[in-house]
């Protein structure tokens, strides 16, 4: 199971502390520090993400930020299998693509169809500055 949060200061520690080679037990008594030094601050946006995060170590879960998704919908291309969005896999042989949001390789996890803002921008930007060439042949 995977625990997301929204707080980055947080997801920060978390980060820094699942990156050293200690025990569960250590990486909370960082956690502990990092709960002193910010106590009487509003770093932590989200009290309830610190407790996710505890009990996530404990139970041997990942941690993600939680992020808005968007999609990148293809105007005017409708196919076989509906509306037609930027795809990629979500393996590591990544790769964009067209795919349709009905294509059944979308529900089984093979295909993500949703990316962060940051990623959603640059495959916009990426879309609209692409020029035509001529094919010779």
């Amino acid at each position: 199971m995977t625990v997301k949060i929204v707080d980055k200061e947080l997801f920060k520690m978390y980060q820094c502390a699942m990156a050293e080679n200690i025990s569960d037990w250590k990486r909370i008594a960082k956690f502990a520090k990092f709960i002193d030094k910010y106590a009487n601050d509003e770093t932590i946006s989200n009290r309830d993400d610190l407790a996710s995060v505890i009990d996530a170590i404990l139970n041997h879960e990942t941690v993600k930020l939680s992020a808005p998704m968007y999609r990148l919908k293809m105007n005017g291309m409708i196919g076989s299998n509906g509306q037609q969005y930027v795809s990629r896999r979500v393996d590591d042989r990544g790769g964009y693509f067209i795919c349709g949001v009905r294509n059944p390789r979308v529900c089984r996890g093979e295909i993500t169809q949703q990316f962060t803002r940051d990623e959603a921008e640059f495959l916009k930007d990426l879309l609209n500055n692409s020029s035509i060439q001529s094919v010779e042949g």
